[in-house]
């Protein structure tokens, strides 16, 4: 039942392009903060 209606917020909020892009932005910086942690934790 949550997990439907969370579906459904979610798709009427991708409707909208700036959640797009908000969207790409926070994964962007969520991929480049996992790869600074990566080449970090090679160093040590």
């Amino acid at each position: 039942m949550v997990w439907q209606i969370g579906s459904r917020v979610v798709k009427r909020k991708l409707a909208q392009p700036r959640v797009k892009v908000g969207a790409a932005a926070v994964v962007a910086l969520a991929l480049a903060a996992g790869l600074a942690a990566a080449r970090a934790g090679a160093n040590d």
